[in-house]
């Protein structure tokens, strides 16, 4: 599997809805853990990055055209809405600013490195059972 496919299947096993396990939205994925095609997950990192190098990353490493102009694209599609489910943070600084940043939240870059490892699949597994486990006990009379 190569990487924009395990990224899909990263977005899908986080609980990402379909619009949000796009071609687009996996490459965000990769430029912001700095995951090129022959890296680990376990390598991954979340430096600050602005919407213009992960533009650039997508170009340079998987061979993606991507245009300047479709830096609102990236916004709308991926960005936004990682934000909004605390995938991703930004640094706080006005939109329109060339110093808007964006990176991995701290629990996201520990979750990507776990990725494919036997550590993820034990937590993975660990979460379904606490989860289903809580369920049948709301069941309960």
């Amino acid at each position: 599997m190569d990487k924009v496919q395990e990224a899909k299947k990263f977005l899908e096993l986080v609980g990402m809805p379909k619009a949000q396990q796009t071609d687009i939205c996996c490459y965000v994925i990769l430029a912001m853990a700095d995951m090129r095609p022959d890296m680990s997950w376990n390598d991954a990192t979340n430096h600050w990055i602005r919407i213009h190098d992960i533009i650039q990353f997508c170009n340079t490493f998987y061979g993606t055209t991507y245009a300047e102009n479709s830096r609102e694209t990236f916004r709308k599609q991926a960005l936004h809405r990682f934000r909004t489910a605390a995938l991703i943070e930004d640094n706080g600084v006005v939109t329109n600013s060339p110093n808007y940043r964006y990176r991995l939240t701290e629990e996201t870059l520990k979750t990507v490195r776990a990725f494919q490892s036997s550590e993820w699949r034990m937590s993975f597994c660990i979460g379904r059972i606490k989860i289903g486990f809580t369920l049948w006990n709301l069941s309960l009379p």
